[in-house]
């Protein structure tokens, strides 16, 4: 049992005490999915999907943010996974939600850079490729406009 080993109780790894009901939740949703209204699925999937994110975010700031590099390497491979099941089960909450936390868990890994080496050049370097990479978003947005609106309507039919 989790609770008799002190380095397992809920304050200390929360995920491992919320992701297996989050997942089994997720899975019943979609199993039910015929019997739900969209917008009762909807809720469902994105509660059950920032159940998974922000306990794991949880574990990761109580382990100490910057102190283990662990944490962030498991929040970026869960928000992955998350967005692999929203694009092959067309769950628009899984794929939104695992793109933000994405950025969340590249955040923290930039926290762990910058004190591991005691310099802010990641932080720069950091900012600068967020900034490329959102202007390059934008110029590819404006270019395939009608492309993506064509995507925006069928994520919307998710």
């Amino acid at each position: 049992e989790l609770s008799q080993n002190l380095d397992w109780d809920f304050f200390t790894h929360p995920q491992a005490w919320l992701i297996p009901p989050a997942v089994a939740v997720l899975a019943v949703t979609h199993l039910q999915r015929d019997r739900l209204t969209a917008g009762v699925a909807s809720s469902i999937r994105y509660a059950a999907t920032l159940t998974i994110y922000v306990s794991s975010t949880a574990d990761m700031i109580y382990a100490g943010l910057g102190n283990d590099l662990s944490g962030p390497i498991l929040l970026i491979v869960l928000a992955l996974i998350g967005v692999a099941a929203g694009l092959m089960l067309r769950i628009g909450p899984m794929l939104y939600l695992g793109s933000l936390f994405v950025f969340v868990g590249a955040t923290a890994m930039v926290v762990h850079a910058g004190r591991s080496l005691d310099a802010v050049w990641p932080w720069w370097a950091f900012g600068i490729t967020t900034g490329l990479l959102i202007l390059g978003g934008l110029i590819a947005a404006e270019r395939y406009r009608e492309t993506l609106r064509g995507w925006r309507r069928r994520l919307a039919s998710w």
